[in-house]
């Protein structure tokens, strides 16, 4: 049994390199897209490349200069380390 993907619908997938989206074509009906966001070598890989794929995936619901919507940021540093940046500031 094959999913049947209809009109905006999305599976999200983890796999061993990074993640794996497919999604129903804007295009073509019946037919489905596939993208893959590789993880980088870098301490937080497994956020980074979910980071780019909701900012990809989900573009038209983030926030814009002219539309109110979600507004995500990713950081390579912790908490901690943001707050003492901001400190000796």
């Amino acid at each position: 049994m094959e999913p049947d993907y209809d009109h905006g619908d999305t599976l999200i997938k983890r796999v061993a390199n990074g993640w794996l989206v497919v999604s129903s074509s804007e295009h073509e009906e019946g037919q489905v897209q596939v993208f893959v966001y590789e993880d980088k070598e870098n301490p937080n890989w497994i956020a980074e490349s979910l980071y780019n794929l909701l900012l990809d995936q989900f573009a038209p619901y983030m926030q814009s200069k002219r539309s109110a919507g979600i507004k995500m940021s990713f950081s390579h540093k912790t908490k901690e380390e943001e707050d003492g940046d901001q400190k000796t500031s």
